[in-house]
């Protein structure tokens, strides 16, 4: 077989992989994609880490998050809530303590209440193999924006046995890597949408800064 044989077998070889590869990450990503959309809603608990080595950060913190629809509260422990009932985002700083209020941005991509569909919106998918945590089996699955901007890749841990998200990490262009670890994950349980609106008269002396 000459060289010009090989060369070409070996490109339909890796072409192959590619596609096996991607279809993996289809199938995963779909069968994701139908039980998230199958909720009523969510309430998950997490471990939240930044962390960039070119600056010297790496930072620990806890948080809850309460989804419904293309609702989402988004509450960290350090200082910071995040509300949006579809038409209203609250910004809320509560060390300050000042809300800032701003029209939701429909095409904000980092929008929890859509992370299980984000890779119909504008991101390739890679199947980037198996591996077992804390006697998991987790499937990874890196997705990369077609468009360059702030985000440089989001990668996709999932426990493929409950069909579940384990982990999601963001990178960022700057080399920051934020990471969200799901330590309890619950759906359907009720939640209120008057969980998804903020009001000034349960936070006494907050400012409050209209930027719509």
């Amino acid at each position: 077989m000459n060289k010009i044989s090989i060369l070409f077998l070996s490109i339909v070889f890796s072409i192959n992989i590619a596609f096996s590869q991607d279809e993996i990450a289809k199938q995963i990503l779909d069968q994701l994609s139908e039980k998230g959309n199958s909720y009523e809603d969510i309430t998950a608990e997490f471990s939240f880490n930044f962390s960039n080595k070119n600056q010297g950060i790496d930072e620990d913190s806890d948080g809850k998050i309460w989804i419904k629809e293309d609702m989402y509260k988004l509450d960290m422990s350090t200082d910071l809530s995040i509300i949006n009932n579809g038409e209203t985002l609250w910004y809320f700083m509560k060390d300050v303590p000042e809300v800032q209020i701003m029209e939701s941005d429909s095409e904000d991509e980092m929008n929890p209440s859509k992370i299980f569909t984000i890779y119909e919106r504008g991101y390739k998918y890679q199947y980037a193999g198996e591996k077992t945590i804390n006697g998991q089996k987790i499937e990874c699955i890196n997705l990369y924006p077609k468009k360059s901007g702030a985000i440089s890749r989001v990668v996709l841990l999932v426990d493929i046995e409950k069909l579940e998200l384990y982990k999601i990490q963001i990178i960022d262009i700057d080399g920051g890597t934020s990471s969200y670890t799901i330590n309890s994950f619950i759906t359907n349980n009720q939640v209120p949408s008057s969980t998804f609106n903020f009001r000034k008269k349960d936070y006494p002396g907050v400012e409050v800064i209209d930027l719509r």
